[in-house]
C-alpha cells in the first residue's frame, strides 16, 4: 500500500483512478481530489468501520462462508456469470465471494447506501488486489447510492444485448417499510399502494411489505428476459409473497427454489429465512421447491394448485375436497390497544387494571376474556383475564354511558389520555372510547376460537362463564353460536382428519400469523357436516356479513 500511496501522491485523482483500476479493477475509486487526499492521510490508521444504525439499514452482514456456498450453488444452477449485480452489498461478502467463485466475470456492480461501508469495501478490495498482483480482475463498479433512486435498467439491458449470463446475488435488508417509517429512516421506497389494496386492508397492515420484497421484485421485473438467475437471502415470508403474486402478475422466472438456512446460527437473529433462487427467461413458475440449505435434501413444495395457494402441494391434492368457501363467518376478536385500562385481573378483593388500580364499575360492563396464550391450557369455566366492553357494536356512542353506567363512564374519562394516545389510524375520528371487533356475535353463548399466532394450532370450544359470554382478543378468530349442538358439530368437523389435513396443507407455520381469516374462510365446514350427517343451522351466520369490518386477514 505504501508503494501505491507514493505513486498517486502527486498526481490527479483521475490519474490515480486509472492506476487503481489497473491494479484492482475498481472503476473511479476516487470521486474528487479531496477524497484522494483524505485516503492518503488516513490509510495508515485505517480501521474497520461499522454501522451504528443497523436497524434502519436492515443490516446483518453475510458470513463469507455462507456467501461462497451460495455462489458455488449459483454456478451449478445457472452457469458462470459474465456480469454480477449486488444491490445492497454492505461490507462486500458477496463481492469477495463472486470474485473468488466466478472466474469469468467481465463486470461487477455493487450498490450500498452506507458511505462507511463503500469506503471500507473499496479499501479491502484494493488491499486484496495488492496482495494478489497476478490475478486478473473484472471491471468493478461500486456505488454509494440509494437503491430506491438508483437505476439498474441500462446495466441489465446491456447484459441482455450482449447475451451475457447475469447473476443477481446478495442479502437485501430484512426490514419492512413500516418499520423504516417508525425509525424515520430514509432507506425506503416511494410510498404507493402497489397491489391496489382498499380501505381497511391498506390501513391495518396488508399494504406493509418488506424492503427486500420491493428490491427483489423490482430486479426480477427488469431482468426476467435476461440469461442467468438470482440468488438472494430472504425471509421466508418474502419468498412466499413473491410466489403468491406470480398468479396475478407473473414474471418470466422459473425453477423457483427456497433453501432454508439457520438464521440464528448464521446471523444471530430469530428469523425464518432461506436462500431464494430462480432462473430468468423461463415460463413463470407457480410453485416453489423447499430444501435444506446445508444438506440439499428435499422437504416439500408449495405454491399454486389451480386457483388455490397452498403450503404443501402434495398434501393438498389429497385433501382439497373441502377447500371452498365457508358459509360460517370467522371474525377477529376485540381490538382496543388500551390493555392497561380495559383488561383486568380478578382476585378476592375485586378487579384490578394494568396500572395496579382497583376498578369499581358496573358489573355488566365486564366480561371474561380469552387471549391467544390462554387457548392451549384453557380451564373450562375459568378466566385468567377480564375485559371492559364499552360498546356493543362498532361506532356506538359511548356518551350514553354517562347516564346508563356512570361508574364506567367516570372510569373511562379518568383514563381518557390513554385512549387518546392510541397510535392506530383506525381510531381517528371515532368515538373517544371506541373499540373494534365487536358486534352482536360477540355476545353469543358458544364460540369456537383459535389463535392466529402459534405454530401448534388448537381450536377451542368455549361456553359462557358465570352467565356471561366470553370475549376473545384480536390475536384470535372466532365462530359464534346460539346452539350448543351446532357448535359441537362444527367443532367436531374442524377436528376431523379431513379438515385438519386441509388446514395443514394451507398453513405456513413460519408466518407472523399462522392462522389467517382468509385461510379459515376456505374451510367448507357445512359441506363436511352434510357429508357426515352432522346437523347445522345457518340462519345466524350470515348476519352483518356485508357490513362487518374485518381488521385482520
Amino acid at each position: 500500500m505504501n508503494s501505491l500511496i507514493n505513486r498517486i501522491c502527486n498526481i490527479s485523482f483521475t490519474q490515480a483512478n486509472s492506476i487503481i483500476k489497473q491494479i484492482s479493477g475498481i472503476i473511479d475509486y476516487f470521486s474528487s481530489e479531496d477524497e484522494k487526499t483524505d485516503f492518503i492521510s488516513i490509510h495508515e490508521s485505517k480501521a474497520n468501520i461499522v454501522c451504528d444504525d443497523k436497524v434502519s439499514y436492515g443490516d446483518w452482514q453475510t458470513p463469507i462462508a455462507l456467501a461462497e456456498t451460495i455462489c458455488d450453488r449459483h454456478v451449478a444452477k445457472y452457469g458462470h456469470p459474465d456480469i454480477v449485480i449486488e444491490p445492497t452489498c454492505g461490507l462486500g461478502a458477496f463481492i469477495f465471494s463472486a470474485l473468488a467463485k466466478f472466474p469469468h466475470l467481465s463486470e461487477l456492480y455493487a450498490l450500498e447506501i452506507n458511505h462507511q461501508y463503500t469506503t471500507e469495501l473499496k479499501y479491502n478490495l484494493l488491499l486484496n488486489a495488492l496482495s494478489n498482483p497476478s490475478q486478473s480482475h473484472p471491471d468493478i463498479y461500486i456505488y454509494n447510492d440509494d437503491f430506491f433512486k438508483f437505476d439498474f435498467s441500462d446495466i441489465i439491458k446491456r447484459a441482455e444485448r450482449k447475451n451475457w449470463n447475469l447473476a443477481i446475488i446478495g442479502n437485501p435488508p430484512w426490514v419492512t417499510n413500516s418499520r423504516q417509517g417508525t425509525n424515520n429512516s430514509l432507506n425506503v421506497p416511494v410510498k404507493k399502494n402497489s397491489y391496489g389494496l382498499k380501505g381497511i386492508d391498506a390501513i391495518t397492515g396488508k399494504s406493509n411489505f418488506d424492503i427486500s420484497e420491493y428490491i427483489t421484485r423490482s430486479l426480477l421485473e427488469q431482468s426476467q428476459v435476461n440469461k442467468g438467475g438470482i440468488s438472494f437471502l430472504l425471509k421466508n415470508s418474502v419468498i412466499r409473497n413473491i410466489l403468491e403474486k406470480q398468479k396475478s402478475a407473473p414474471l418470466q422466472v422459473g425453477e423457483i427454489e427456497q433453501s432454508i438456512i439457520n438464521a440464528s446460527n448464521e446471523f444471530n437473529v430469530s428469523v425464518d429465512a432461506s436462500c431464494f433462487s430462480a432462473q430468468f427467461n423461463c415460463k413463470p413458475s407457480l410453485v416453489c421447491s423447499v430444501k435444506n440449505f446445508y444438506t440439499d435434501s428435499y422437504i416439500n413444495e408449495y405454491g399454486w394448485v389451480n386457483d388455490a395457494f397452498v403450503s404443501d402441494t402434495a398434501l393438498y391434492n389429497d385433501c382439497s375436497k373441502y377447500d371452498n368457501h365457508s358459509t360460517y363467518v370467522w371474525r377477529s376478536g376485540i381490538k382496543h390497544d388500551c390493555a392497561p385500562v380495559l383488561e383486568l385481573t380478578r382476585s378476592d378483593e375485586g378487579y384490578t387494571n394494568g396500572f395496579g388500580e382497583k376498578v369499581i364499575i358496573e358489573n355488566d360492563m365486564i366480561y371474561p376474556l380469552i387471549k391467544s396464550s390462554d387457548i392451549s391450557n384453557y380451564n373450562p369455566g375459568h378466566s385468567r383475564k377480564y375485559v371492559i366492553v364499552p360498546q356493543r357494536r362498532i361506532g356506538e356512542e359511548t356518551s350514553a354511558l354517562k347516564h346508563t353506567h356512570p361508574l364506567t363512564y367516570a372510569y373511562l374519562m379518568k383514563h381518557a389520555a390513554a385512549f387518546a394516545s392510541r397510535k392506530s389510524s383506525i381510531y381517528r375520528g371515532k368515538d373517544a372510547f371506541s373499540i373494534f371487533g365487536i358486534g352482536n356475535y360477540s355476545f353469543k353463548p358458544y364460540k369456537i376460537v383459535v389463535s392466529s399466532l402459534y405454530k401448534t394450532i388448537n381450536f377451542l370450544l368455549i361456553s359462557q362463564i358465570e352467565g356471561k359470554p366470553v370475549m376473545v382478543d384480536d390475536t384470535c378468530y372466532q365462530l359464534d353460536f346460539d346452539d350448543l349442538e351446532e357448535a359441537t358439530n362444527i367443532y367436531d368437523a374442524i377436528n376431523s382428519n379431513e379438515i385438519q389435513s386441509l388446514i395443514k396443507s394451507l398453513v405456513f407455520r413460519d408466518a407472523k400469523r399462522v392462522i389467517t381469516k382468509s385461510l379459515l374462510m376456505r374451510l367448507n365446514l357445512t359441506q363436511y357436516c352434510n357429508d357426515n350427517g352432522l346437523e347445522v343451522h345457518q340462519d345466524n351466520h350470515t348476519e352483518e356479513k356485508s357490513r362487518q369490518l374485518y381488521l385482520f386477514d
